[in-house]
């Protein structure tokens, strides 16, 4: 009973992680391709979207960490070379929603976004992580 509930908290929170990060990559796409005119709209846009991220994608990548350690202790898994990878897969994405945030933040007071070039392909990068993710429980 306990194992399905972490079970399912684990895949909820990955859901709205996931959610957010997508969120997070549409916006930085939006505010890039906004005209000048728009930012003082754009900013309020954006300022709820970080108390967003802030109060709801953080935590529940949070939480998504935790109980896939916690599942991964209870189930006594050996170290497979799919765990390993998955591990590495959602590494990649915790460095990813920290590099998105994180220049989602700074530029939040300017009117232009100052992002990284390699943010240009995190939406695509957090949908080919969640395949693999998904794919990598079945191995």
């Amino acid at each position: 009973m306990t194992y399905m509930l972490i079970k399912s908290l684990h895949i909820v929170a990955m859901a709205i992680w996931v959610g957010g990060m997508l969120m997070l990559a549409v916006t930085m796409t939006a505010w890039k391709q906004m005209a000048q005119a728009d930012v003082p709209v754009g900013l309020r846009i954006f300022s709820a979207v970080q108390r967003w991220n802030q109060t709801v994608t953080l935590p529940a990548m949070i939480l998504t960490w935790i109980t896939g350690l916690t599942l991964t202790m209870m189930g006594n898994w050996p170290p497979s070379t799919a765990l390993i990878i998955k591990f590495l897969f959602v590494l990649a994405l915790s460095a990813l929603h920290g590099i998105q945030s994180g220049s989602f933040r700074r530029s939040l007071g300017q009117s232009q976004l100052a992002a990284p070039a390699i943010l240009r392909y995190a939406a695509a990068f957090t949908l080919l992580a969640l395949v693999a993710c998904v794919w990598l429980i079945e191995l």
